[in-house]
């Protein structure tokens, strides 16, 4: 199964044992739980930086 890699943004590997997470590109790597952490501060900092003000929101 794909998923983002926090570090270039590309197709990451996870497993199939849901256990780790592998970038090839970038050689990004980290267990299953220490990958969701890292991309829910990637989401928290989205929010904090959302502009609603910008034109067509």
């Amino acid at each position: 199964m794909d998923a983002k890699c926090p570090q270039c943004e590309k197709a990451a590997i996870l497993d199939d044992e849901i256990t780790v997470v592998k970038c090839h590109f970038c050689g990004f790597e980290a267990k299953y739980d220490d990958y969701l952490e890292l991309m829910k501060e990637r989401v928290g900092g989205m929010v904090e930086n959302f502009n609603p003000d910008k034109a067509g929101f």
